[in-house]
């Protein structure tokens, strides 16, 4: 099973360190592993990555990502925050989403959430529970089914979007628990000021109840065919 992994990077001060404390943590599966750093900020030298993206123009995460997957080449995509620490036998998942049916998948992080750790799989779509945006699996059936991520908000609502995009396509989704990532709280986005936090957070969420009303539509549309 071979992997892309596309991490959305700002290498700046400690946030350089974040970045390659994720790539390090990573590396440790012995994965046959494609790393793309999208930057958003100066690009920087990273060791064992194989392409490094400098982002232009207005900050969009969804667009970020879009543009590293015009690299892929592995048989799994991982769609990551920098601020992540992969833990020992994560690359299991690629193996796991097949034999499961899954063609999109989160790894259970460090808080639980209720979910109970070991042999589980969760199928579902709700943000922060089944669907941890900031660390996201998909393999090329779901790409082609969904095409690009879509681009109407910038940050937040990013993942609500993901999660309208597969329900339209009729792509299941599954939280595996017997793996580990840990998210270390949004660093990257902490180091934002106040300003662009609710800027990100509040002003999107008109953009993203548009594209859930169209995506539901889609949805339904979707179930009438399945059931005529």
């Amino acid at each position: 099973m071979t992997y892309d992994l596309i991490i959305v990077s700002q290498s700046k001060h400690d946030l350089i360190q974040v970045t390659e404390n994720c790539i390090n943590s990573a590396l440790q599966d012995n994965a046959d592993l494609n790393i793309i750093i999208i930057e958003t900020y100066f690009l920087t030298a990273y060791d064992n990555i194989n392409k490094n993206i400098k982002y232009e123009g207005e900050f969009n995460y969804n667009r970020a990502l879009n543009l590293g997957l015009k690299h892929c080449m592995g048989d799994i995509h991982i769609l990551a925050n920098n601020d992540l620490i992969f833990h020992k036998g994560w690359s299991q998942i690629g193996d796991l989403m097949l034999s499961n049916d899954f063609h999109s998948a989160s790894i259970l992080s460090q808080d639980a959430k209720g979910f109970q750790r070991g042999d589980f799989v969760y199928e579902g779509y709700e943000i922060g529970k089944h669907i941890t945006g900031w660390c996201i699996f998909l393999d090329n059936y779901c790409l082609d089914k969904i095409g690009q991520l879509d681009e109407s908000v910038s940050f937040w609502y990013s993942d609500d979007l993901y999660a309208c995009q597969l329900k339209a396509a009729g792509i299941k989704h599954g939280l595996f628990c017997n793996l580990q990532i840990d998210h270390i709280t949004s660093r990257t986005l902490v180091a934002q000021s106040v300003h662009m936090q609710r800027k990100y957070q509040l002003l999107e969420r008109s953009k993203y109840l548009q594209r859930q009303m169209y995506y539901g539509a889609r949805t339904r549309e979707g179930m009438h065919k399945i059931n005529s």
